[in-house]
């Protein structure tokens, strides 16, 4: 996943901005492996390995980090 031009910049590895899809398209490579030789276990076997991989990965992104709190009936905290 290292393309001409992360080598003539001397990288052997992708850029870390890449992570992200790089472990995406690795994983995906991988369940098609496990799928060839037998080694998967969750059946029916997923039509578009890349899209299963992007539905179960983790996500960082939050509409916030507040948690939503209500006021307490009948009582003013200002």
């Amino acid at each position: 996943m290292v393309t001409a031009d992360h080598l003539s910049e001397g990288r052997v590895y992708p850029p870390l901005c890449d992570v992200r899809e790089v472990s995406t398209k690795l994983s995906a490579r991988l369940i098609e492996y496990a799928y060839l030789e037998g080694l998967a276990t969750t059946y029916p076997e997923p039509h578009d390995k890349e899209e299963h991989v992007r539905n179960n990965q983790y996500h960082n992104k939050y509409e916030s980090f507040v948690p939503v709190t209500y006021p307490w009936p009948g009582v003013d905290f200002n």
